[in-house]
Parts: C-alpha cells; structure tokens; sequence
C-alpha cells in the first residue's frame, strides 16, 4: 500500500513538473479523475488541485471529476465531505452550477463545522460562476442565518461569503440587530474571528448616542484587557469610528488603548509585530500627545535590527517636544554607529523636519548635528552634511556654529555626493566659513588628482566648485582669485558646453559685479 501510494505521488510530481514547463498534459487527465475516485484523503486532494488546474478546456473531464465529487460530497467522512465541496467550487464551471448549488445548500446543514465552513467559501465561488443561484435561491440568507453558528470559524466564513457576494452593493450590510448581535456574542468567539468581526462592525454606524455608549461598554474589556495586541487595534479602530463625533470620549479611548498597547508592545518578542505597531501608530491619526511621556518605550535596545530601528526613530521624531529633545536626540547619537547609512540620513532628516515645525527645538538640534561630526565615521559625516545643504533655520545665528564645526571635518569627506554637499554649504553659508578657500583648494586639489587618473573628471563637481568659487569671490576675494582665475580659464575651454556656457555665464556675473563695485567707488 505504502509502495503503491509513493508511486502515485510520484506521478502527480512528474505531471505538474512537466505542466510547470510548459508541457501539455492534457492527455493526463483520464488517469488523475480515475485517482480522484480513491479512498485515500491526500491522494483525492492532490488530483483534485491538478483537475482545477488542467480541466478548464475539458469539459468531458470536468463531468467525470464532477460526478466523483457529489458522491464525495454525501460520503460519511466529513473531511471527504468537505474536501468535494471544496474541489466542487474550485473547478468554475458552467457545467457544475447545479451540482454545485446543491452541494452548497445541502453543506450548510451538515453536522460537521468543518463542512459548514467549506460550504460558505463554496457559496463565493458558486457566485462567481452564477450570481442569479446565489442571491436568488435563498443562499445568502442561509449565509445570514448561520451568523448565529456555534462555529466561530463558519461564522467568519460566512461574514467571508456575504461580503464577496455583496461587493457589488459595497460589501455585507451590517444593520443595528445585526450589529448588536455580532457584539452581544464576539466574547463567544476565537481571537482570530473576533478580528474579523471587528473588522466588519466599521462597516455599522450606530444611529444615536445611547447606541454608540452601548456598544462602547460591551466592548471595553476588548479595547482594555485584551490578551492580543491585534485584537486591542482593532478595537481602537472601531471605538475611533464610532465616536469620531465626541472628540472628549476619542480622546478617552485612545489613552485606554495605550495602556494595553504598551502593555503587549513589552512582552513582544515579534520584531516585525512592534515594528508594524509603530508603523500604523506613525502614520494614523494617533495623538502624539497620548504617546509622548512614554517616548523611552521606544527607544531601541543592542539587538534591535534595522528595519525596527528605523521605526523606532521616525516615532520618536514625531515626539519630539522641549521637554525630551534632549534625551532622544541623545539617544540619536548613541545609535548612529549601528545604522546603516541611508537610515542614518532619513534619521537628520527628520530631526530637521522636526525643528522646522518646532523652532524652539533648534538649538538642541544644532548640538545634536555637532555631535554626529565629532563620531568621526565618514559616512555619517557624509550623510549630515547631505542634509544640512537643505536645511534651513528659523535662526540664522546656528550657522556658525555649524560652519565651524564643518570647516573642521572636510578633510574627511571623499565621495563625490559629499564633496557636492560641502560645496552647496559654502556657496550658501561660506561667509561663516574662514577656511572656505582652503576648503574649495582642497576639492581642486582631488579634481586635479582624479582628472591625472581619468581624462574625463566628474564635469557636475566641476561647475558646483566653480560656482562656489565665485560665490567666495565676493566676500574673500584675495585668498581665492588665482584659485579661480585658473578655474575659470579651464572650464571656459572645457569640451562639455554645459561647462561652457555656465563658465561665461558666472564670469559675465563677476564683471558686472565688479562695475557695481567700481561705480559705487567713483561715487
């Protein structure tokens, strides 16, 4: 039996390998529907997914295989029973809608939950292939009518069914009865299909107050005591739908559901639960000043990986007030060394998108910046001064603080996005800088090295120090001319006329300059 039972396995891998490369087995299928047929459970379940598949184009196969699975559908093993019906609905026919249909109605009165449960599912595959079976012949009220089985996984089954079958009308109508019912008996149910019918009560909007408050008590242990962390967001979710006009008891319910939040989040051991937590936390609507006098509950531990950090830290911007600036952004610069350079830069980024939209947060930021050049590792060097080339302050007195602790560090700074984003500072911020010059010598003196190894430097670089050069022209002219006046002469000759035309175009820029200066003079 064992070795006949191998030799069949063996037949169906080698028939849906030849299938999967591109090979027509069609001529196969006489042999499978006659396997169909066996006692054997897992035997029946792989030749009926090998049917599904193939017998599309053969309607001659689709009846043999169909007649085999009514008589599974009336067998006395329930597994049998369930796996026909099942089989029955995958098969999307025309030829099988009757069968089917029966099978369907005849299922949903089975003694069996697991029957049942098949039965429900079949129903949304008998309304795809026929939707006039379905809502007309009383299908779909049976489905409403077994919202009241003592199965919990059938009821979710059939919440499932209803709602695929309504798609077309927006999904499963949830009335008041129906509402106060599914309420009445969620407690009765498993976790898992106590989510979905949270998930299907957003659908119910009680009509008056009392309802609402009603339906908030019967659910409070939900939303407090829940024993899941998916289970007391799904419950925020839905207190927050109904209660969206009372904004006193919005507020009530999002501190209550903190509390259990942050009970689960410390005995997660999930990472990709607690991240997804502070992911949805981040970007709903939930009140920043719920979450902020717990802000240490989110800061990261030695063995956090990336991708939870990286969560941890946009949360903990959002946080950010006067108050715990310190404290996070020192946390900030404990962390950097074990971040990877891009969440390095997304984490400046948003300490400076927080200070923009907290001013009095600046200073702390600015220390914090100083900080992360005195690490010393040139990635994050590269990375900060990437984002300070787009920051802009409410108080231009932090820049030279800035530039000095800048004009310390450039020697570090030897990718070409790096030397970009030192040049955009100095050609904004280059009056605070009294090295600037010994800066844009430095970067002329690596164009000059890189232009000796390849015949073609980097021509983007070229023209930024040039325009940085002109910029610093105009404020420090002696130390940097001759730097210039050799700049200048190679760029106009350059074989690129995009070097070409933006040289003419800033020497034009530094005569006219100069006749204003002259005439301002003589005057």
């Amino acid at each position: 039996m064992q070795a006949l039972l191998l030799k069949e396995l063996n037949l169906f891998f080698k028939i849906l390998s030849l299938q999967t490369s591109g090979f027509d087995v069609t001529s196969a299928l006489p042999t499978i529907v006659k396997l169909l047929a066996l006692s054997d459970v897992f035997i029946k379940r792989v030749a009926g997914e090998i049917i599904t598949i193939l017998a599309q184009n053969n309607p001659e196969m689709v009846l043999l295989a169909t007649n085999t699975l009514v008589q599974d559908c009336k067998d006395v093993n329930p597994v049998v029973r369930s796996l026909g019906l099942r089989l029955l609905g995958s098969l999307q026919s025309n030829l099988v809608v009757e069968m089917l249909n029966a099978a369907v109605i005849q299922g949903l009165d089975d003694n069996s939950q697991h029957v049942r449960r098949c039965a429900a599912l079949a129903s949304a595959h008998l309304h795809r292939v026929s939707p006039t079976m379905v809502t007309e012949g009383g299908i779909w009220d049976s489905l409403y009518g077994h919202l009241n089985d003592s199965d919990s996984s059938t009821v979710a089954s059939c919440l499932c069914a209803l709602e695929e079958i309504f798609t077309g009308e927006k999904g499963i109508v949830i009335s008041n009865k129906l509402g106060l019912y599914l309420i009445n008996s969620f407690f009765s149910h498993t976790p898992t299909v106590q989510r979905f019918i949270l998930q299907f009560l957003l659908k119910h909007s009680p009509r008056t107050k009392s309802l609402v408050f009603d339906q908030l008590n019967l659910l409070d242990d939900c939303l407090s005591k829940s024993h899941s962390l998916t289970n007391a967001l799904c419950t925020m979710e839905l207190f927050s739908h109904v209660t969206s006009d009372l904004p006193k008891v919005l507020t009530k319910v999002y501190i209550t559901s903190w509390e259990c939040i942050k009970m689960h989040l410390a005995r997660e051991r999930d990472e990709e639960m607690v991240a997804a937590v502070i992911d949805y936390l981040s970007r709903t609507n939930f009140p920043s000043s719920v979450l902020e006098q717990d802000y240490s509950k989110f800061c990261c531990r030695e063995d956090d990986a990336q991708f939870l950090m990286k969560q941890k830290i946009k949360i903990l911007c959002k946080l950010i007030t006067v108050d715990n600036a310190d404290s996070i952004l020192n946390e900030f610069v404990l962390i950097a060394r074990r971040l990877d350079l891009e969440t390095v830069k997304e984490m400046v980024w948003s300490v400076a998108a927080a200070s923009s939209l907290k001013p009095e947060i600046n200073s702390l930021c600015v220390d914090f910046v100083k900080k992360l050049f005195q690490i010393g590792v040139v990635g994050i060097t590269e990375c900060v001064l990437e984002v300070l080339s787009s920051v802009t302050f409410s108080d231009e007195s932090h820049w030279p603080q800035l530039a000095e602790v800048i004009q310390n560090n450039f020697s570090e700074i030897e990718s070409t996005n790096g030397q970009l984003s030192l040049l955009q500072l100095i050609k904004s911020y280059g009056e605070y800088m009294d090295n600037a010059p010994k800066i844009l010598e430095h970067i002329l003196d690596q164009l000059n090295e890189e232009k000796s190894e390849s015949p073609k430097p980097n021509k983007v670089l070229k023209i930024c120090l040039l325009e940085a050069m002109v910029k610093v022209c105009l404020y420090n002219p002696a130390k940097i001319q001759p730097l210039l006046g050799n700049l200048m002469e190679e760029c106009i000759s350059d074989e690129s006329r995009n070097v070409r035309d933006q040289a003419m175009f800033l020497y034009g820029y530094l005569l006219s300059k100069a006749r204003v200066k002259n005439s301002t003079l003589i005057c």
